[in-house]
């Protein structure tokens, strides 16, 4: 018979199948401030509080999730409190979320978000304590 050449290769570019999802808390975090709260968001904040906040976004985009879930709570580390203890009204596209991931930007003031895969999406950044929660 009539040789009928190679079988053609498999098309390649394709993920292949059963590949595991990517481990996103050994990447490194990605700052969403889309759905930030008026009062709540940079305009609110001092000069002083504004550059602080950058600062810590620039040292939080250096380390990856895994690292700052094993942070203490009060230095780079974060914590979760439930979502209910929040006064503002939480956006619309997070209201099913039962907590918020809160990170400390200015000595102990916090910013709250919620965290999606690698993106943290920052929701409240509080300008005087107290405003955002009752801190203990």
């Amino acid at each position: 018979g009539k040789s009928r050449g190679t079988k053609p290769a498999r098309p390649s570019g394709r993920v292949p199948e059963g590949q595991p999802p990517p481990n996103y808390n050994d990447q490194t975090p990605k700052f969403s401030l889309h759905f930030l709260c008026r009062d709540f968001d940079v305009q609110a904040l001092s000069a002083e509080r504004q550059a602080a906040f950058a600062k810590t976004l620039q040292k939080l985009s250096a380390l990856k999730w895994v690292e700052l879930i094993t942070a203490g709570r009060h230095g780079q580390g974060m914590e979760h409190i439930p979502a209910a203890q929040i006064k503002p009204a939480i956006p619309q596209s997070f209201q099913d979320q039962d907590k918020v991931t809160v990170f400390r930007y200015d000595g102990l003031l916090p910013k709250a978000g919620v965290r999606v895969n690698d993106v943290y999406h920052v929701l409240f950044i509080e300008p005087e304590f107290n405003l955002l929660y009752d801190h203990e």
